[in-house]
């Protein structure tokens, strides 16, 4: 009785895999590293993104990460994301900029561009982001980061 059930198996999931994608989005959620210059230099960061499409083209963003590697600093923002291109199902471009938080307290702003890169037709996408930062640091009030990661998107 296995048997059948293995096979039925063995030939769904490659057609699951080639099916085409999704003509709407609906969202991501990203985990990733960035590289960071902020404040004392280079820093190695973990960041988490969520974003949620609205429209076929915008969406609601929210990011957040640590500043420093003991996580007593960090930022959190949310904001509005924009698709400005798309190559579907392979490529996928988004923008956006968001409005949050930097603890311990202080206001912060970010800017970024995210590039979503699809090898297979599974809703898992490599990432690679450049994003800027504005955070009220006596020594460096803007940052720079560039980042690699896995998000869960379609």
């Amino acid at each position: 009785m296995r048997a059948p059930a293995t096979c039925a198996l063995a030939l769904a999931l490659p057609m699951i895999a080639a099916a085409p994608a999704r003509a709407e989005p609906i969202g991501a959620l990203g985990v990733g590293s960035e590289l960071a210059v902020l404040g004392d230099g280079p820093v190695q960061r973990f960041d988490a993104t969520a974003i949620v499409y609205v429209t076929r083209r915008l969406g609601l963003a929210a990011r957040g990460g640590r500043i420093t590697p003991d996580g007593a600093h960090g930022v959190a923002t949310v904001g509005v994301a924009y698709r400005a291109a798309a190559a579907r199902p392979k490529l996928e471009v988004v923008i956006d900029l968001g409005a949050g938080v930097a603890w311990p307290t202080a206001p912060a702003g970010t800017a970024g561009v995210t590039g979503f890169l699809w090898p297979t037709r599974l809703p898992i996408a490599l990432t690679l982001s450049a994003r800027t930062y504005a955070l009220p640091a006596d020594e460096a009030p803007l940052g720079f980061s560039l980042g690699l990661g896995l998000a869960l998107a379609r």
